[in-house]
């Protein structure tokens, strides 16, 4: 019997000492060619031993998903963490998850990235530690029945969200695109901080360039209609998903999936209602009283336009990230100087007259 497990024990360390080398290797890889020649790794590598036990053998997960990965919650070092787990037979599995550590591990000091303090490259799919935050996903609390997310809240979640994608187009040698900008890639936390976290689709610009072209990836209905057809990913690629969640946000309603990869169906109907004058139709019903007043009206107002610009069907014609950004902060911080409301609504009305007129004919 000892000899049995002696062997089985021999086995298991075989196994993990060569994921850990072809993850280890993998890793490091990855970091060498997006960052280099600078690169630092603030995060630690945790033995699989300790993380079966900090989280019970993933005795308890959480509601929080993507791709074939699922989140659990455990106790490491007297802390509480939460820890991604993968499984699944898909090669392209380990692509994924050594590109969320390496661009992750980077950004982990940004107040809105859910901080990421290790991994386990011991598991066929390395893991991922995370610091523990109560979470809500935004996809959960903008889109259930029963939440009524407050219109300053939304506004700070769009402002949140929109710094940390500034960081990742102009904080490093090259622009990294998200790719895969949506609700359910944003967590809010118990003090209603936005916090964006899995980076498995994200890719960098070439050194030099503003563009690449790559296997289009990410969500039908947040996806630009540009790199849809093409394959080529900008800057721009960020701002029209960017665009979408902004609408989502003062709308409360899902881009729901389409077979039409041109179009998005939440956009189709905010430009319907444009056209018709009746923008207390887009605005969700949960905010639509102006409890703060005329300055309040102001803000949702301009919320709008912003939002058309990200999604304009000109790529060249949209804003950039860092411009959004400053614009959000205008919005929020000195709604008095924005536009009174009917100008801003008469500019609106142009604007998608002469951008969306084909779809208002329909």
């Amino acid at each position: 019997m000892d000899s049995l497990m002696r062997r089985e024990f021999k086995s298991r360390k075989k196994e993990t000492e060569t994921h850990f080398l072809k993850n280890g290797s993998a890793l490091l890889e990855e970091l060498i060619t997006t960052f280099s020649p600078r690169y630092k790794i603030p995060i630690r590598n945790f033995n699989a031993e300790e993380i079966i036990k900090a989280t019970n053998g993933f005795a308890k997960s959480l509601d929080i998903s993507n791709f074939d990965g699922s989140m659990y919650t455990g106790f490491l070092e007297n802390r509480p963490i939460l820890v991604k787990k993968f499984q699944g037979s898909d090669s392209s599995i380990v692509h994924r998850i050594i590109r969320d550590v390496a661009i992750n591990s980077q950004m982990s000091h940004h107040k809105n990235v859910l901080k990421l303090i290790g991994r386990s490259l011991e598991f066929e799919y390395p893991a991922l530690v995370y610091n523990f935050c109560r979470t809500q996903l935004l996809s959960d609390l903008l889109f259930a029945s029963d939440s009524a997310l407050p219109w300053k809240n939304r506004l700070k979640i769009a402002n949140d969200i929109a710094n940390v994608v500034v960081y990742l187009h102009t904080a490093f040698s090259t622009p990294i695109i998200f790719r895969d900008l949506k609700p359910r890639k944003v967590i809010i936390d118990e003090h209603g901080v936005a916090k964006l976290f899995s980076f498995s689709l994200c890719i960098s610009l070439p050194p030099g360039e503003m563009q690449v072209k790559d296997i289009v990836c990410g969500s039908v209905g947040h996806l630009d209609p540009a790199y849809a057809s093409s394959g080529i990913v900008t800057q721009k690629t960020d701002v029209f998903s960017f665009g979408i969640l902004l609408l989502e946000l003062l709308t409360g309603r899902r881009t729901l999936s389409t077979d039409d990869e041109d179009f998005s169906p939440l956009l189709h109907g905010v430009i319907k209602h444009i056209g018709k004058d009746e923008f207390d139709e887009i605005v969700d019903p949960k905010i639509l009283e102006a409890y703060g007043g005329v300055e309040e009206i102001q803000q949702k107002i301009a919320f709008l336009y912003l939002a058309l610009r990200c999604v304009d069907p000109e790529e060249d014609d949209r804003p950039f990230m860092i411009d959004v950004a400053k614009e959000l902060r205008k919005i929020e911080r000195s709604p008095h100087q924005l536009s009174p409301q009917r100008t801003m609504k008469n500019t609106i009305v142009d604007y998608s007259s002469r951008k969306y007129s084909w779809l208002q004919r329909n």
